[in-house]
């Protein structure tokens, strides 16, 4: 099996790649926050995933939420989701910039 080339290795990641990585990590997200009592403020959320040994990029994405009261797990998710597919955007967008 050859290695994929650069042009390869941009194009493996497609948009319904980078959606199946932002579920997952929205999903160990979820296991993070379990024992979440909501509304909740970022610090309390990264205190929470702290305490349950949740993962450094869990950790990153709600570091990276907007400092307001969240009411439930799916208004958190849907940020982090979001955030996830803008910042693949953005990388497909500086990579495509660089080409032409």
């Amino acid at each position: 099996m050859k290695p994929a080339s650069a042009c390869e290795a941009t194009r493996a990641d497609t948009p319904d790649q980078a959606r199946s990585n932002a579920e997952a990590l929205t999903r160990r997200v979820l296991h993070a926050l379990e024992c979440v009592t909501w509304p909740a403020h970022p610090p309390t959320l990264i205190e929470s995933a702290e305490r349950r040994g949740a993962p450094q990029d869990v950790i990153d994405a709600l570091r990276r939420l907007p400092d307001e009261a969240f009411g439930s797990y799916p208004e958190v998710s849907a940020l982090i989701v979001a955030a996830q597919l803008s910042a693949r955007d953005a990388t497909v967008q500086r990579g495509a910039a660089t080409q032409g």
